[in-house]
């Protein structure tokens, strides 16, 4: 069973859906294609959506709500207000985990930028931490990054944006599942009862 896993790299609702996401792959040996997305230079704005620091105030006040709770239901360590929120360079990262996965590593790369931003407070803009990353995950620094600097790598992450828009995904995490889209952290309960379906 496969699934389209739409996310930004710099997005909290996609790290806090991490682990309970990550736990269906499991539980249903889920075929993932992991698509990481600029949401807001693509997505947000073909699809009507507005950057945090665009939204009412009454929004940003209750976006911070959400997450504190959400945190808390589920138990994960996140920091609100990161330092380094959003990304000076979101796309740098983006095309770092696609080219983590065109070499057969996949969700772990992702995982990663999401935990350095909102639970270790480091820049996943910043080459080094890249390197870190890398390191940690035991992968070939220069390798990966010629290849997430690569032609093929930047056309990849385009093709992930329009692809999301062709499906009319809007917000990240979206899953896609047998043409069936569920957004947001909160919707993983219905695409398991999707995947259960499928399963009996």
């Amino acid at each position: 069973m496969k699934v389209e896993y739409y996310y930004s790299i710099a997005s909290p609702f996609s790290y806090l859906a991490l682990e309970r996401f990550l736990s269906l792959v499991k539980k249903y040996n889920l075929e993932i294609e992991e698509k990481p997305l600029d949401l807001v230079g693509k997505i947000f704005s073909n699809t009507g959506g507005l950057p945090v620091p665009k939204r009412h105030p009454s929004r940003q006040k209750y976006r911070l709500i959400e997450i504190d709770r959400i945190a808390k239901k589920f138990n994960v360590k996140i920091n609100k207000q990161p330092k380094f929120f959003p990304p000076s360079d979101p796309h740098l990262p983006a095309k770092f985990v696609i080219a983590a996965c065109k070499k057969g590593d996949k969700l772990r790369f992702g995982k990663t930028c999401l935990e350095y931003i909102w639970s270790l407070e480091k820049d996943i803009s910043d080459y080094k931490i890249l390197e870190e990353i890398c390191e940690k995950l035991k992968l070939n620094f220069e390798e990966i990054k010629n290849l997430a600097l690569s032609d093929e790598i930047d056309l990849k992450y385009k093709k992930n944006s329009k692809d999301a828009i062709d499906q009319n995904v809007f917000g990240a995490p979206s899953y896609v599942f047998e043409n069936e889209i569920f957004w947001g952290q909160d919707r993983l309960e219905y695409l398991e009862d999707a995947i259960k379906k499928t399963t009996n």
